[in-house]
């Protein structure tokens, strides 16, 4: 995510009164049992290939790795509801039994405006306890008896998501109605994330940053919605059925992905490419035909670039959509970006780098997941630096050291002013520092280590960073150790000053 002006606070309102919960679940007498391994046979694993580029159709094979998700909902525009229920089956990762599961329920944080409740959850028709935490923004749902290390289950529930209408001065952008783009960020319950050793994540949600943490999912998502509107997602399509009274269903599947994106555009234009068997499209307002088809441009030439700089991205499809954020430049999603709407009116290189940096998460935050919610110097400093790669990349050496001055005029700053901290610092601790820190300091010190390893070493941790930590989740450890491989040195000193500490470090 990059933020438009660190100075404009998030506004929070009284959380409305949770609708009445009923929980009903039921766990399999199989709970305990380890899923075998997917087959040719698995008509939900079959369908994921589609999503997938042909040459990595093979990550499927990792499928005993991820949970799954089968939604099927219905898009209700009056009410600015989705409903729809959610099954998921789901393993337990972790080194403990659990007790309980959890799952996020982003849309009832203040900052986003919105509800998400859930009315019933069940399997097999088994009640159990429930309850919430965190004002209402974790769900938590007893299980009949303990599921062990390696146990599965599945859970079937419920829902109801609403967002409000024009509101992204006030609330998150990507949740909300407005300019054309009915954006659904996070309409569903997902599964909190698992840690390997202690289980479920169970933080409260920070303002700052990134919401969503995630574990990666495979989705199979049906939708029913006006004939007239277009869907912007996570993922391919699979069938497009008309319905009765001008709906339609359409039937999407995601691939591997940290959580599935889903809107709606009416009245927006588009333009298509393909680069390297990714077909790229570009949603924009028909006022702004020319900065879509700019929109477009860059996109084609990022991921080319990234493609040959970290390694090949490996779904069939990218969307760029031009929306309401008011208070963020863009927003990244598997799949999808969102880019605030004014970037358009102006068409000028915030565009160029805006699209630039957003396309780089699609490696850093969807394909190699860290904690945004406590590291997101790893994900936002690796999408920053790639607007000076990016221009590298052009053959743009000018553009490319403007962009290095940028973040070194931010980065100074915060240093005159006496502020700096480190890099690892949660963004709690971040209030009126958060871009300089995650954004500014983060890609310098990429920069200086670019700078202490060598090119060569550089662009070989970048695709090792890549090949490790691809579809799982990552911490600042896993990116000294593949530093430390890809250049056959100790780094300890220059993560230490940099991430570790406040040290007075030269600005590269």
């Amino acid at each position: 995510m990059r933020f438009l002006s660190e100075l404009a606070p998030r506004r929070r309102w009284p959380l409305v009164a949770m609708a009445v919960l009923l929980v009903l679940l039921a766990v399999s007498s199989a709970a305990a049992a380890v899923r075998p391994a997917p087959t040719s046979a698995d008509p939900f694993l079959a369908a994921q290939a589609a999503a997938l580029l042909p040459a990595h159709s093979g990550d499927l094979e990792r499928a005993g790795e991820w949970d799954r998700y089968t939604i099927v909902a219905s898009l209700s525009p009056a009410a600015l509801a989705v409903r729809g229920t959610l099954s998921v089956t789901l393993t337990n990762r972790s080194a403990v039994t659990y007790e309980r599961l959890y799952f996020r329920l982003y849309p009832n944080h203040p900052d986003y405006g919105g509800r998400l409740d859930v009315s019933a959850a069940r399997v097999a028709g088994r009640p159990v306890a429930s309850g919430t935490e965190h004002g209402d923004t974790l769900l938590w749902l007893a299980l009949p008896w303990p599921l062990p290390p390696g146990g599965t289950t599945q859970a079937e529930l419920s829902f109801t998501a609403r967002t409000p209408r024009n509101a992204s001065a006030q609330s998150f952008g990507a949740f909300n109605d407005e300019a054309g783009l009915w954006s659904l960020a996070g309409f569903y319950p997902v599964l909190a994330r698992q840690f390997a050793d202690t289980g479920w994540d169970r933080r409260p949600i920070e303002s700052r940053g990134d919401f969503a943490v995630t574990n990666v999912g495979l989705y199979d998502v049906s939708i029913d919605l006006p004939a007239s509107w277009t869907l912007v997602s996570t993922g391919t399509r699979l069938e497009n059925v008309p319905g009765r009274g001008g709906m339609r269903r359409e039937r999407l599947v995601s691939g591997p992905q940290r959580e599935f994106y889903l809107g709606v555009v009416r009245g927006l234009e588009q333009a298509s490419s393909v680069v390297d068997g990714t077909r790229i499209i570009s949603h924009y307002q028909p006022a702004n035909a020319a900065a879509g088809r700019r929109a477009l441009r860059v996109a084609e030439q990022a991921l080319r670039a990234f493609n040959a700089r970290y390694g090949p991205y490996p779904l069939a499809e990218l969307e760029l959509v031009q929306g309401a954020l008011t208070r963020f430049l863009g927003m990244e999603y598997p799949g999808v970006v969102l880019i605030e709407r004014r970037l358009y009116a102006e068409n000028d290189r915030v565009l160029e780098t805006t699209v630039a940096h957003e396309i780089a998460h699609q490696w850093w935050y969807s394909l190699v997941g860290n904690d945004a919610q406590g590291e997101p110097w790893i994900d936002e400093g690796l999408a920053s630096y790639a607007q000076v790669l990016y221009y590298e990349a052009l053959g743009d050496p000018r553009r490319a050291g403007e962009e290095l001055d940028y973040f070194r005029r931010l980065y100074g700053q915060l240093r005159e002013a006496g502020r700096d901290v480190p890099l690892a610092t949660p963004p709690g601790e971040l209030r009126g520092i958060y871009v300089q820190v995650a954004y500014a300091k983060a890609a310098l010190f990429f920069q200086a280590l670019r700078g202490q390893i060598g090119d060569a070493a550089f662009e070989r941790f970048l695709q090792g960073f890549l090949a490790a930590g691809k579809y799982r989740e990552t911490a600042g450890p896993d990116l000294l150790r593949a530093a430390e491989t890809a250049c056959s040195c100790e780094l300890d000193r220059l993560y230490a000053e940099w991430v570790l500490s406040a040290a007075p470090v030269p600005i590269p």
